[in-house]
């Protein structure tokens, strides 16, 4: 496979998936330093590529509209002259689009009943969390002679983005260190109740005199103004305020992040950011497949076995997120925040800002 110099990675869903496929492009230039490494990714999504030093071109689905069904998505395929395409989200359309541009390897799973569209296939299901959804995208590289690639994170940030973000922050008089509170999910998860983040931000703000900041998408920020109410308004609410690199940025530069099963939590992760988890014990959501990789002990959920109280049930606050208790969560902050390393600094600033 050593001729192959253009790969695409497809990952058209959620930007947390989209993080947890990045390590597939970097197994990639590994193996292939001179090849070319493209993304298929929603347009939303798209963004947090342009960080990462493995990927060379990004094509955002979401631009071709309903079109990305038929002809048009196989045309722009073409145009591209890809030698491979792993098909990290498998979805009918798409391996339709990667078979009729003429892609010559196709890689995907082999338990769908479109799978005879790819002409490699990779039999292993995802479903009972076995692996880690990072490790699972890198099962995809096997039929490449890739059978030993370790998860690994990267980002760059240059002096542009850097002088830009400090501009910012001291447009929002943020100043290190700071602890990033994420309440939302996107819907993509089962939420911790916003009254225990409410109490957890109150704590973190008014009786440790930490900088506390919170985050959000646009429709979120009913969310955030109601925490930093608790916070007699100390909190910095920047929910709807940052695009994806600037979040990146602040999450780059936090002592902490706390937040549920989200695309920023993944974020976090791959800024080598401390993070604090709330997940619920659910096959499908479990942290074994979809925490913050290899961070499960700064994950919290009210028990260890299959909860059938929550499982069918549509909602995205459920009683098992109600059972972590706002007790647990500020032992683990303290836990990660006030290690030797930290307590100096952290403290030093909370006695300026009390």
């Amino acid at each position: 496979m050593s001729t192959t110099q253009r790969f695409l990675l497809s990952r058209t869903d959620r930007l947390g998936d989209l993080v947890l496929s990045t390590p597939a492009a970097t197994a990639l230039k590994k193996e292939f330093p001179e090849a070319e490494v493209f993304f298929l990714a929603r347009d939303y999504a798209a963004e947090i590529l342009d960080l990462h030093p493995h990927v060379d071109g990004v094509l955002r689905v979401d631009s071709l509209g309903e079109a990305m069904r038929a002809k048009p998505l196989a045309k722009l395929l073409r145009s591209y002259d890809f030698d491979a395409v792993l098909a990290l989200y498998p979805r009918p359309e798409l391996a339709w689009a990667f078979y009729r541009a003429g892609i010559p390897l196709r890689i995907g799973t082999g338990y769908r009943w479109f799978s005879g569209l790819f002409n490699q296939r990779v039999y292993e299901h995802r479903k009972d969390a076995r692996r880690h959804e990072a490790e699972y995208n890198l099962q995809l590289l096997r039929p490449l002679g890739i059978a030993d690639a370790r998860v690994e994170f990267h980002y760059r940030f240059d002096a542009l983005h850097e002088l830009a973000l400090a501009e910012k922050m001291s447009q929002w008089h943020l100043a290190e260190p700071y602890v990033v509170l994420h309440p939302g999910s996107g819907s993509s998860a089962r939420d911790w109740p916003l009254e225990h983040f409410a109490v957890l931000a109150a704590y973190l703000s008014l009786e440790r005199k930490l900088q506390v900041v919170l985050t959000g998408a646009t429709n979120e920020k009913a969310l955030t103004e109601f925490m930093q109410t608790q916070t007699a308004g100390s909190a910095i609410d920047l929910a709807g305020r940052l695009n994806l690199t600037e979040l990146a940025g602040v999450l780059r530069h936090a002592a902490l992040f706390v937040g549920n099963s989200s695309g920023p939590l993944h974020i976090a992760r791959m800024m080598a950011t401390p993070v604090l988890a709330f997940y619920p014990p659910i096959t499908a959501c479990r942290p074994e497949r979809w925490g913050p990789y290899s961070c499960r002990q700064d994950v919290l959920m009210s028990r260890e076995e299959e909860c059938r109280r929550c499982r069918n049930k549509q909602t995205r606050v459920c009683a098992c997120m109600r059972d972590i208790t706002v007790a647990a969560a500020i032992a683990k902050a303290e836990e990660k925040l006030f290690t030797p390393a930290l307590q100096h600094s952290l403290m030093n600033v909370a006695n300026e800002r009390s």
